[in-house]
């Protein structure tokens, strides 16, 4: 149970949970973890190329694996493939961000309110070992550990219902938002109030209170899809400023002011 939660005992595996059924994963599949891992950490910003050779080069191994990881993350909506433009990093809009939250809020609640009803104690002790660690992150101001404990707490509510259909859209779904979400995660106030959003779903299923915990699921959901909503359209408004005369010329007066050439 205490090896479940956190990037110090899980890092391989805490996005990566589709991947490959097997425990042994295909060389595509492992490029396809690790470039999942760039773009959440921001490695690579919403839309910008993948270049087949340059990853290959990167990661030392030939252009068709690279191809077969790109081709992989299409499935995954993390990356679009378009003719003799090759592969870019998906951009979020917000419909698309709108959508995704609506579908992981219903299949959140729906997985909570089942364990609200099955009532297990192994599953109640894994999901208090799970929530007493994403409060002791957020204490610390451990952005990373925070944003991968949040992940897998959402992935064992869905693991634990044994609601195969809710956990592989679920595994999907998260992934897409991460990259974004993250910015929202560093704000302390965000993350208090959403620890106190899982541990009312937690103390919901500790109840047996399908209603409660369901409604505390939509309720996590609601405000993170908030956030990150506000986020898109400061990242918008950011790249819309980079791209303008006047935002290019103001970056060169704040490099001059810093002896940056």
């Amino acid at each position: 149970m205490g090896e479940r939660f956190g990037t110090r005992t899980d890092i391989a595996g805490a996005f990566f949970n589709s991947f490959g059924a097997s425990a042994v994963k295909t060389l595509p599949e492992q490029l396809a973890e690790k470039l999942v891992e760039q773009i959440i950490r921001g490695d690579f910003a919403p839309g910008q190329r993948l270049h087949e050779m340059r990853l290959a080069e990167q990661f030392q191994v030939s252009r068709g694996p690279v191809r077969e990881a790109l081709r992989l993350l299409e499935r995954e909506g993390l990356v679009v493939m378009l003719s003799h433009r090759g592969a870019s990093v998906a951009r979020l809009t917000e419909k698309r961000l709108k959508d995704i939250f609506s579908v992981r809020s219903a299949l959140m609640a729906i997985c909570a309110e089942e364990l609200a009803e099955l009532r297990s104690k192994t599953v109640q002790a894994t999901l208090d070992d799970g929530t007493a660690k994403l409060f002791a992150a957020s204490d610390r101001g451990d952005v990373g550990e925070y944003i991968v404990i949040v992940y897998q707490l959402s992935m064992y509510l869905a693991e634990a219902s044994e609601n195969d259909i809710a956990r592989t859209i679920l595994f999907s779904l998260g992934r897409q938002t991460l990259s974004l979400t993250r910015r929202v995660f560093e704000v302390k106030k965000h993350r208090q109030n959403w620890s106190n959003n899982w541990s009312s779903i937690v103390e919901g299923i500790r109840a047996g209170d399908a209603a409660v915990a369901g409604q505390a699921a939509h309720d996590l959901l609601s405000g993170i899809k908030a956030a990150a909503l506000a986020a898109l359209a400061d990242f918008d408004r950011e790249e819309r400023q980079t791209a303008s005369p006047a935002g290019g010329a103001e970056r060169h007066r704040v490099s001059e002011r810093k002896g940056i050439r």
